[in-house]
């Protein structure tokens, strides 16, 4: 029992150890994202399975169901997507700042790489993770990560029109990425719509690739 005990402790320790830098993620820009995501599009989450991939490894799979592609292509109507961490039996892997989509979830999804394994598949981390919900009237509205209303997504800056200068560049994320403006969660301000929040993206990617 005593060693069984000491082997936990040093496997989570070992987990601790690889992947406490995950949670030092750089924020990013509106325009960054969909230049350099190779996938963008609004699904809804099926289904969610962790495994252990090797023995200092856990990585949860959520599968979503791709309801509409703003940017790039996918065969199937389905897409599965890894994330670093998960719950196998008693162990946890856990890493810092990781939002995992819940099932069920639908959300706007920018995905960096479909080829790359990756500790966190979605470009800035929680930046390029948006979620889609009903207001009371049933119209779909776009929130952040935290589920704060997104008000509105603003033509980037580039690096020096900012007040931050050189530095700008290394700026640890927040969760949202510069250019997205929203209130608060108990603001009376319900955000812009989905609708409204993917022509901007398509009307942004137009512009950006002229």
């Amino acid at each position: 029992m005593h060693y069984k005990m000491l082997s936990i402790f040093a496997y989570l320790f070992i987990i601790f150890i690889s992947c406490s830098h995950a949670a030092s993620v750089r924020q990013v820009t509106m325009n960054e994202m969909l230049l350099e995501c190779q996938f963008v599009f609004e699904g809804r989450v099926l289904s969610l399975e962790s495994e252990e991939s090797s023995p200092k490894r856990i990585h949860t799979y959520v599968t979503f169901e791709i309801q509409d592609t703003i940017k790039g292509e996918y065969p199937s109507e389905t897409i599965t997507l890894s994330f670093l961490g998960g719950t196998v039996g008693d162990v946890t892997m856990a890493v810092s700042d990781m939002k995992v989509p819940q099932l069920g979830e639908r959300g706007i999804y920018f995905v960096e790489s479909l080829e790359r394994s990756q500790v966190h598949p979605l470009y800035g981390w929680s930046q390029g993770h948006f979620l889609v919900q009903p207001d009371d009237t049933g119209m779909d509205r776009v929130m952040t990560s935290n589920e704060q209303p997104v008000t509105d997504v603003m033509e980037d800056m580039s690096v020096e029109e900012t007040d931050y200068g050189q530095e700008a560049a290394t700026f640890l994320s927040k969760g949202v990425a510069m250019g997205v403006t929203f209130a608060l969660k108990d603001n009376h301000n319900k955000g812009i719509t989905a609708e409204e929040f993917k022509k901007i993206l398509r009307e942004e990617i137009e512009r950006v690739n002229e």
